[in-house]
């Protein structure tokens, strides 16, 4: 059946819909102020401070890495926070590789002993556990013997006071170590000693003569040849100063032996008689060694009174036994500019010379007074003095101030070792002396050394 057509009019259109409202829209935020752009001072002034904290940083990497021992800091985790180089290079790679590894495969890779990183292990769990610093000592198998390690392991806090990273240092000290073991042993030998030695006194006063007289020969020999100055000092130094520390140790312990007055002052005797020996092989190596450049200097402040009481104190009982008048006088304001050990050497060899040369009751005087460029110190005897012509070579060495061929009783270095160790301070030493009218021998010292 075909459909009627429609008209537009008859064509019913539907009713509109209702209009939809506008859909809520959020409230737009306040737009807030934006910060005004940082001054030009306060750019400057916080470049300056990126500076000065990049500076601090690259100087205390500086530091870190120049220390010598290894050193890393982990996390309570046991993970790698930093290490230096000294432990990087251990451990085969630059630390920006190892950092974030545990700490534990560090120690693998650095090739550390099994007895440290079981000790290390065991100090880190105590350290977290105790909340406190620990310290360990250990000791490892090592090619010529026991090696020893200082290890350190110091805590670092957060704001909190909690513990954030574990500081580890490791120190070598072996060589102190076996030192300090040889040094017990020795001890504990000499300990073991002393009885046998009370018997045997006889036969160790003869010994000591036959040392005495070996020493007399060997520094006759090294005046007459002197090709042959370096292999005699390493013989006396090694060969003949453990002998006589092992003479003066046994000395020192007889001093705390009852005696009488007359063995009272046959022990300060022998005492000074083995300090001049001592005196001498020293005078022999460090002559040696100022000559070629090599002898250390650490310049201090020296109290002048004080180092030539010291001095002084150690020739007491010849003082008193020679009745001989000895004054001390210091006029320096600020002390004195010197290597403190060097200087009360020189001041010793210059009192022992003022002593051997002073009559029985004479007089020997020790002076110190302040100059504009310096110090000068002046050591005086009223002895028979040096004959003009023998003054030019008292400072050479294996030279006395006479001029006969009898027998000589001094190796003639005494004044040469005061030269050169004066000469090395920036200083200068001279005397003067008449013949019958004592001898005044003067030491110049730099205010500035």
């Amino acid at each position: 059946m075909a459909r009627k057509p429609t008209s537009a009019k008859d064509k019913k259109t539907p009713p509109a819909a209702p209009a939809k409202p506008p859909p809520k829209t959020a409230a737009k935020p306040k737009r807030k102020k934006p910060s005004p752009a940082p001054s030009r001072k306060e750019m400057e002034e916080l470049r300056a401070l990126k500076e000065i904290l990049l500076t601090s940083r690259n100087k205390l990497s500086a530091v870190f890495d120049s220390i010598s021992d290894p050193i890393l800091s982990v996390t309570p985790q046991g993970m790698v926070e930093s290490l230096n180089m000294a432990l990087a290079r251990r451990a085969g790679a630059h630390p920006r590789d190892l950092v974030g590894l545990p700490g534990g495969e560090i120690l693998k890779r650095s090739g550390a002993s099994p007895i440290i990183t079981q000790i290390l292990k065991q100090a880190f769990e105590q350290l977290l556990s105790q909340n406190s610093a620990q310290y360990r000592l250990v000791e490892t198998p090592g090619e010529e013997g026991p090696d020893f390690w200082e290890i350190s392991l110091t805590p670092v806090r957060d704001a909190e006071g909690s513990i954030s990273l574990a500081i580890i240092h490791a120190k070598d000290v072996t060589i102190f170590k076996r030192m300090e073991q040889t040094i017990r042993e020795y001890s504990h030998s000499l300990e073991e000693m002393v009885a046998e030695r009370t018997k045997e006194l006889v036969a160790a006063h003869k010994q000591v003569q036959k040392d005495k007289e070996a020493l007399a020969r060997a520094n006759h020999d090294l005046r007459r040849l002197e090709e042959l100055r370096h292999d005699l000092t390493n013989m006396v130094v090694h060969d003949l100063k453990g002998p006589l520390a092992e003479i003066m140790g046994n000395l020192e312990l007889l001093s705390f032996e009852p005696l009488s007055g007359s063995q009272g002052e046959a022990l300060d005797l022998a005492g000074m008689a083995a300090d001049d020996l001592l005196r001498m092989i020293m005078n022999l190596l460090d002559i040696d060694r100022l000559e070629e450049g090599q002898m250390p200097l650490s310049q201090g402040r020296v109290v002048f009174r004080e180092m030539a009481e010291a001095v002084c104190d150690k020739f007491r009982t010849l003082i008193r036994l020679k009745g001989i008048e000895v004054s001390l006088e210091d006029q320096t304001q600020d002390g004195l500019r010197a290597d403190p050990e060097l200087l009360a050497r020189i001041l010793q060899n210059l009192l022992t010379n003022a002593l051997g040369h002073a009559p029985e009751g004479g007089r020997v005087s020790l002076l110190a007074q302040d100059r504009e460029d310096g110090a000068v110190i002046e050591v005086a005897d009223n002895g028979p003095g040096i004959a003009r012509h023998l003054q030019a070579r008292v400072f050479r060495k294996f030279t006395q101030a006479y001029d006969h061929d009898g027998p000589r009783t001094s190796t003639g270095l005494g004044l040469t070792f005061c030269k050169m160790a004066v000469e090395a301070q920036g200083g200068k030493i001279w005397l003067e002396s008449d013949e019958g009218k004592g001898a005044r021998f003067f030491v110049w010292l730099p205010k500035r050394p």
